[in-house]
């Protein structure tokens, strides 16, 4: 059996590591020689000054690493990647979750917690990858499984099989650049829910410098407090910074909000048969939130143009006059409130420019009116005109979904009401009468209705009354709302709606006070 010697046991005596152990690892000195060819090789030599760790896989020597004084490090050329210490990967206990394989950065690391008492530990081969300055260090560069099998990370693919089979894994590479690239590097490829990290004292980067300036009981500590690796979409309740339920608000008509309650973050979808004023009622909410709350909405009008059409039925919801009743004064009072509240997204106010409006191109104008405006509510209306573009392998059941998730994850995001219209299919009017739509009914998929926080249908069941029904067909959550049914008065001069309870309007009219906002 090789020896270890005095130089080595020394360098071990040195690191606080008891030299009996290195030994029994196989950990031995050597001196440097040449050979015949010319080349150098590191041969066996208890007086030597080069500390030769073995890589034992399969019970053979597989690699050789070399270290020097002067901090001189190399490898045995043509040696097989693999962890040092592999051997202990087979440890039944390991399989079994009683026990975790700790991977340190370096031989020296893995030494101490072995001395210490972790036998399960081995260490990379190479040490960790190199970070630029500058660099964040857990951001990684896309890889292919397979290039694995040849590049810095070989030593894993080649324990692929052993990996697979253990339940647990403790990082303790260093705490610097280079180990925290490492670290996501070993992530990645072991999966953050099998994995668990180290804390080192300040002042301390590896393991070897908490047993020399702590002593073992803290490496023993920090490996058993060792904690795990937060794992993306998985969290405990306590997690969660503590919330109360979201600020609900008014939709301006009383009796609507005792089965709607609008909340910021929250989709909602609104349909019903054209022509029944599903595009009316929803810029006359929009109007009441600007009017109540000082909302900013961005509107994105596709049928009909923003100057004159969309000007002029923002003009009567805003000053609840008919239009002959204009003054130059209301006017200009009235176009101040949409000018101050409401912005349009579109492809070029002239019309000149013709663009594809994609739902990616509005959501990314969107954001940008939520970043220079300050928005919180985003129609799109109606839905079908959106430019739709889907790859041919997408059904279009495939594509409602992932757009609706698109739309769900920018309200969120952003901190804003989004809200689709969206035209029934024509379906609904088959056989010459017309039936009141669901939100099954939108063209495309039931998605329509398992998406939206709120579901809304706007009917008119009978066109000789000025009376519109507001069906809520969806409430996800009981605080903002319930299924149900609510008639408002549809008062065609103004294009508003009033309760049908008679009472004065909720907000005072144009004429009456030039304030909006």
């Amino acid at each position: 059996m090789n020896k270890l010697g005095q130089i080595g046991a020394q360098a071990f005596q040195n690191r606080m590591i008891d030299p009996a152990v290195a030994e029994h690892l196989g950990i031995y000195t050597g001196r440097t020689e040449r050979l015949e060819d010319g080349s150098n090789a590191v041969v066996p030599d208890a007086t030597g000054n080069v500390v030769v760790f073995p890589f034992i896989d399969g019970a053979k020597s597989v690699g050789e690493k070399y270290r020097a004084p002067g901090k001189r490090f190399w490898q045995r050329a043509g040696g097989r990647k693999t962890f040092w210490n592999a051997d202990c990967m087979d440890d039944p206990a390991l399989e079994g979750g009683t026990k975790a394989l700790i991977i340190t950065e370096g031989e020296i690391d893995a030494l101490t917690a072995i001395d210490c008492g972790f036998h399960t530990t081995v260490s990379v081969p190479d040490g960790a990858p190199p970070v630029k300055e500058g660099e964040d260090p857990e951001r990684l560069d896309d890889v292919e499984p397979e290039e694995d099998a040849r590049g810095k990370f070989e030593f894993v693919f080649n324990n692929r099989d052993r990996i697979k089979r253990i339940q647990r894994f403790i990082l303790a590479v260093d705490n610097d650049p280079p180990g925290r690239r490492l670290a996501a590097e070993l992530l990645r490829r072991l999966g953050a829910a099998r994995c668990s990290f180290v804390t080192y004292p300040e002042g301390c980067k590896d393991l070897n410098d908490v047993r020399m300036q702590h002593g073992p009981d803290e490496v023993v500590r920090l490996i058993l407090e060792a904690r795990p690796y937060p794992v993306k979409g998985v969290y405990r309740l306590s997690d969660y910074p503590e919330a109360d339920e979201p600020r609900t608000y008014s939709t301006g008509w009383p009796e609507v909000d005792e089965h709607l309650r609008l909340w910021l973050g929250e989709l909602l979808v609104v349909t019903g048969i054209p022509g029944h004023g599903k595009s009316t009622w929803t810029m006359n909410m929009c109007v009441n939130l600007a009017r109540r709350y000082g909302f900013t909405i961005a509107v994105a009008s596709f049928e009909i143009p923003t100057v004159p059409a969309l000007r002029y039925k923002l003009r009567l919801a805003a000053s609840e006059e008919p239009s002959s009743r204009w003054t130059k004064d209301i006017v200009s009072h009235v176009d101040k409130f949409i000018q101050d509240h409401f912005v349009f997204i579109d492809a070029d106010p002239t019309g000149e420019v013709d663009e594809d409006m994609t739902l990616e191109w509005l959501l990314e104008r969107a954001a940008g009116a939520v970043l220079r405006y300050g928005i919180k509510v985003l129609v799109i209306d109606p839905w079908n005109e959106v430019e739709h573009s889907r790859p041919k392998s997408e059904s279009e059941t495939q594509y409602v979904n992932r757009a609706l998730r698109q739309i769900r994850r920018f309200a969120l995001r952003h901190h804003v009401i989004a809200i689709v219209v969206a035209h029934p299919t024509k379906d609904v009017g088959r056989g010459g009468e017309a039936r009141t739509p669901t939100l099954y009914d939108i063209e495309g998929s039931a998605a329509w209705y398992n998406k939206p926080d709120h579901g809304v249908v706007i009917d008119v069941p009978d066109p000789s009354l000025n009376e519109t029904v507001v069906w809520v067909k969806k409430a996800r959550f009981s605080w903002s709302g319930k299924k149900g049914d609510v008639t408002l008065e549809y008062v065609p001069k103004i294009e508003g709606y009033r309760s049908m309870s008679g009472g004065p309007p909720l907000w005072p009219t144009a004429s009456a006070k030039h304030e909006f906002g």
